[in-house]
């Protein structure tokens, strides 16, 4: 996962082209997940970073991994506008999670009027293996059986999986368009495979 990330931040600098010291707010963005390096960590002194997330999402962290970012608490769904406009929006593995397609509608319309650029990854519901859960074409299998695997999650106590399965909503390229109108969309690939989509505009 970092060298993946590590690719998708160089594909961001090259086509987003952000200016020294530009203001960049991270919808979703966090100072690491999992163990895993945020994609800002060698950028701080770059950009001026601000992430926003869920009330409660920065607790777990120490003041030293939050010192280098200003933190906005707050569901993106339901912010009508910021006191400030960003340089650029940038959004990793977040829209397929907000919810309803109204609440996706929501989101979207929350990247635009944030900032006059924006970047929007999210995963490739056609890549075979479900990148949250694992499960090998996890999007093809009948819904009811998707049903019965959430439940047996929760009943094994995995139940932040189990939740996160049961409010994920794949969005794939004709989707992502309607969100994002005027866009372009990137494309990547791994094994062959499209892994992730990627809508930007400048």
């Amino acid at each position: 996962m970092p060298a993946l990330r590590q690719q998708r931040m160089e594909r961001f600098l090259q086509l987003m082209r952000p200016a020294q010291g530009a203001a960049i707010l991270d919808v979703g963005g966090l100072p690491a997940l999992n163990g895993v390096p945020g994609f800002w960590q060698g950028y701080v002194d770059a950009f001026e970073i601000t992430l926003l997330n869920l009330p409660g999402s920065f607790d777990r962290y120490s003041k030293a991994e939050l010192a280098p970012y200003r933190l906005i608490e707050a569901d993106a769904c339901k912010c009508v506008t910021l006191s400030k406009r960003y340089d650029v929006v940038f959004s990793n593995s977040v829209v397929e999670h907000v919810g309803s397609s109204r609440r996706q509608e929501r989101f979207a319309s929350f990247i635009r009027s944030a900032a006059e650029s924006f970047w929007v990854q999210t995963p490739s519901p056609f890549f075979p293996v479900e990148a949250h859960c694992d499960v090998p074409f996890w999007w093809s299998i009948p819904i009811q059986l998707r049903k019965k695997w959430i439940m047996s999650w929760r009943r094994s106590g995995e139940h932040f999986l189990a939740n996160q399965m049961a409010s994920t909503r794949p969005i794939g390229e004709k989707q992502l368009r309607q969100l994002l109108p005027n866009c372009t969309i990137l494309t990547e690939h791994f094994l062959g495979f499209p892994k992730s989509l990627i809508a930007y505009g400048r």
